[in-house]
């Protein structure tokens, strides 16, 4: 079963109970309203009932393991399972809490959205690859973790060997803790054009950077010898509103 789950969504299950363990005590879950993306069988959400939420919702892609997830949870009124895509599903509700081990190919796409609803989540606990992770946490801005602190502040709590999941993944993994920014850096409507930005200038970097202050006839607001991986966040969207004002 997981083999074939992995294939057909990229998924791989945590199974270690005292890592699902050490997740659910991250922070107090008590009374909040959480949401769960990518539950699986429900190891971690056997875990997460017993810090008593106010509401749990789990959103999960495949439809068997939805109906399973129905089942298994039916006589507690406060948790909701869903069969749809995070991507796809349109959010009504409001969550606390945003907890998943996310596959790293769509990871972005997904906090953005939970970003930019008009109550996002205070905290998102998520599970990445090693490596990916590792591109979120870097100091300096890169083309990963630019857009996403523009809402969240990012913060390791622990890394996961390869070995607490199944089927076995090649890499380990990462605990991260997302928290929500007091004021967004970027409006909803930029966003789309800040990724074209910032997608084209990671691509080509100090040539890049270079080109596009002359054009835009910034050279006297900004060094030219500057560097796209040496900028702060703050100075990226300032380029970035000046040559798309």
């Amino acid at each position: 079963m997981y083999e074939n789950l992995k294939k057909k969504f990229g998924q791989n299950f945590l199974i270690d109970k005292n890592i699902l363990l050490k997740i659910t005590n991250i922070i107090d879950l008590n009374n909040l309203d959480i949401l769960e993306i990518g539950p699986g069988s429900g190891k971690l959400t056997d875990h997460l009932i017993l810090k008593k939420p106010k509401k749990l919702t789990l959103i999960e892609i495949d439809k068997d393991l939805a109906e399973d997830l129905k089942v298994k949870y039916s006589k507690l009124n406060h948790i909701q399972v869903v069969n749809a895509d995070i991507l796809e599903i349109y959010l009504k509700e409001t969550y606390q809490l945003v907890i998943s081990n996310l596959p790293y190919n769509i990871s972005s796409q997904i906090i953005v959205k939970l970003a930019l609803l008009n109550k996002s989540p205070d905290r998102l606990i998520l599970m990445f690859q090693k490596e990916f992770a590792q591109r979120l946490l870097d100091k300096r801005i890169n083309s990963i973790n630019s857009l996403i602190r523009c809402f969240y502040d990012i913060n390791l709590s622990f890394n996961v060997s390869k070995n607490c999941f199944r089927p076995i993944p090649k890499v380990d993994s990462s605990v991260l803790v997302f928290s929500k920014k007091n004021k967004r850096l970027l409006r909803e409507n930029e966003v789309n054009d800040f990724i074209v930005f910032k997608r084209h200038l990671f691509s080509h970097k100090r040539k890049s950077l270079k080109n596009l202050l002359r054009q835009y006839n910034l050279e006297k607001d900004f060094n030219l010898k500057l560097r796209v991986e040496n900028l702060d966040l703050e100075t990226l969207i300032s380029i970035f509103r000046k040559t798309n004002s």
